[in-house]
């Protein structure tokens, strides 16, 4: 996360402002201007994920309070390191904010130290549904939260939940005379190169909008409008949008409850932040096509929910335009037993996060894909990883062996697959029977996409599995020729460490 200075002032965003102001009044006085060609789109119309398991529960660190459930969660990634903003619940029907963090792999998220941000000036009594964001122009992060008011607090950094400032509140109140709610809730904020727009909804399926521009942020929001409504409960709550990676298109997705009441999102794009709702364009929005649900959702390791509800999509940076990378989407989400029931408050909400598994061509040819090329050397070895006896079998499990330019030791990482040989040979490296437990066996296989073959690259030298978070390791931490390698907790040890050259 690169952290800006203020060269870019609220007297250069004021200007900036200006001149964009002055170009669209030419513009419109212009005969018949031409539209902008359209992109192509970065995005499917069928989404495919695969789920993590339960990877973070309430700790009971709260002072006070007993807690049932940690959700809605928000997150940003600084420097490599994973930085979570969640609501949680108590037995007594209270919502609070907390914190964690500083994890570089998935698997280590439960165990990170879940800070409560009552200790802060934020201070006690109803805070949910938090959502963290670095604004560049004020070279300052925000931390949104809901208090009925839709109010925000000032980080230090998201690795210091204690820096957060007393609450301030973006509004005095919402001007909207049939709201007809005592609930206004999921504050959301996106902003575009001249103005920020604030998302909320009722719980009566009318969503709003408001907006100031870059240059007044946090304060001048106003002109309230109704954004979007539906009849019943395909449009709930949880609105998101996102900048979708270097284009010119947002993505806009909205939690709903279906047929058989479990919880899944539903997806809009358009080629313009302030677009009204009607000229977003349907992605995939039902609840048999939806953006993510039980329809399109896979376990490798275990069904843990039915419900695909409130969350965040990772980001590429942490800024308020809410960009995404649309070849690497993960969504981390809240979940729940199925088996669960009772008062809302006291739903036993976890945390999980879907990765996805269906890119669009537009992000690579899987046949010949691009990407990082070369061998993968073992940092505490100096051995490769090496498909022993150039086998094509599917099911080899992979290991490490001297060096050397045979087909069986290029790897190419692209899209999040390792994969080795090409053409009709071309084979994933794979986490043996979608297994997320130490001492799965890391094999050859057919490319399928699951999140089992999926891989992250991470800047401390680690291979991460997507399905389990798990570390590609070498079994016994040996240097020696034809040492099998595997999957096991990561701990930091350089026979977890690999470089690709």
């Amino acid at each position: 996360m690169r952290q800006p200075t203020r060269l870019r002032s609220r007297i250069a965003m004021l200007a900036a402002t200006m001149v964009a102001a002055l170009a669209a009044a030419l513009l419109s006085a212009a005969a018949d201007p031409s539209p902008s060609p359209a992109q192509a789109d970065p995005l499917p119309t069928t989404f495919r994920w695969s789920s993590s398991g339960a990877l973070v529960a309430p700790q009971q660190t709260a002072p006070g309070r007993t807690l049932v459930s940690i959700k809605d969660p928000s997150v940003v990634q600084v420097d490599g390191k994973y930085y979570v903003y969640a609501t949680t619940a108590d037995t007594n029907g209270g919502w609070s904010l907390t914190s964690f963090g500083g994890f570089t792999d998935w698997s280590q998220a439960g165990q990170a130290t879940q800070y409560h941000l009552s200790r802060t000036p934020i201070g006690g009594g109803y805070r949910a549904a938090p959502q963290v964001f670095y604004f560049e122009p004020d070279n300052q992060w925000y931390l949104i939260y809901q208090t009925g008011l839709p109010s925000f607090s000032t980080l230090t950094h998201p690795s210091q939940p204690q820096s957060a400032s007393a609450p301030r509140n973006f509004m005095n109140n919402h001007g909207i005379a049939d709201a007809g709610s005592s609930y206004i809730l999921d504050y959301w904020i996106a902003c575009d190169d001249v103005n920020c727009y604030l998302y909320f909804n009722n719980d009566k399926q009318k969503f709003y909008r408001a907006q100031t521009t870059v240059a007044e942020f946090p304060n001048g929001f106003g002109d309230v409008e109704l954004f979007m409504e539906a009849p019943n409960q395909s449009l709930f709550e949880a609105t998101n949008v996102y900048k979708v990676g270097d284009t010119d298109q947002y993505l806009l997705i909205v939690e709903g409850i279906g047929s058989n009441g479990v919880r899944y999102f539903r997806s809009w794009t358009s080629n313009r932040l302030d677009a009204n709702f009607s000229e977003w364009r349907p992605l995939a929005d039902t609840q048999s096509n939806p953006f993510a649900g039980a329809a399109n959702v896979t376990f490798p390791g275990g069904t843990w929910t039915a419900d695909i509800s409130h969350g965040e999509m990772i980001r590429t940076d942490g800024n308020q335009t809410m960009e995404i990378d649309p070849c690497n989407m993960r969504y981390l989400y809240q979940g729940r037993n199925p088996n669960s029931g009772g008062d809302y408050s006291q739903l036993p909400y976890r945390l999980g996060l879907l990765t996805h598994t269906n890119p669009t061509p537009d992000c690579g040819d899987p046949g010949n894909p691009g990407g990082d090329s070369g061998q993968v050397r073992g940092v505490g070895s100096g051995r490769c990883l090496d498909v022993p006896n150039q086998s094509t079998t599917n099911g080899t499990q992979v290991q490490i062996y001297d060096c050397w330019s045979g087909a069986n030791q290029q790897w190419t990482y692209a899209n999040g697959e390792l994969s080795v040989y090409s053409g009709g040979s071309r084979k994933c490296l794979d986490a043996s029977g979608g297994g997320t437990a130490n001492g799965t066996a890391a094999i050859i296989w057919t490319c399928h996409g699951g999140a089992n073959q999926r891989w992250n690259v991470n800047s401390n030298g680690s291979i991460t599995n997507a399905a389990s978070g798990l570390c590609l390791d070498v079994s016994g931490a040996s240097t020696a020729n034809a040492a099998l390698v595997q999957l096991w907790t990561c701990h930091g040890g350089t026979n977890q460490r690999w470089t690709i050259t």
